[in-house]
């Protein structure tokens, strides 16, 4: 089984977007429901001194976002299991919250095999 995992900075983001709770949440499903993935609860919205922190956990996977809304700034995560797309996911996010700038990187991970000498 292997683990694909997207995130990206993005930047140049307006305000209102990263501000509106409600909005987030919408945001957080719509990732989940494009990259296959079915939500384990309801999303998780927090706002505090140094941003807004909102995260959906999901059946084999998760998809999360860390915001500072003043500075139009956010990093957002989307990871899954098997035959989850989390590429897709990452691509609603981005172009939903209307980034200016984008940063991407991704990470496929196999399986961790059992060490062959264990201590």
């Amino acid at each position: 089984m292997t683990f694909e995992h997207v995130f990206a900075d993005l930047g140049g983001i307006p305000t209102g977007r990263l501000a509106d709770v409600q909005a987030l949440s919408g945001l957080l499903l719509a990732a989940a429901n494009a990259a296959g993935m079915n939500p384990a609860g309801p999303p998780t919205v927090l706002t505090g001194p140094q941003g807004i922190a909102a995260v959906l956990v999901c059946h084999g996977g998760h998809v999360a976002l860390h915001a500072v809304p003043a500075a139009g700034l956010c990093f957002a995560d989307v990871a899954g299991v098997a035959a989850a797309h989390p590429q897709r996911g990452l691509d609603v996010i981005i172009k939903r919250l209307g980034a200016r700038q984008v940063r991407t990187d991704a990470r496929r991970r196999d399986p961790v095999a059992p060490s062959p000498n264990p201590t």
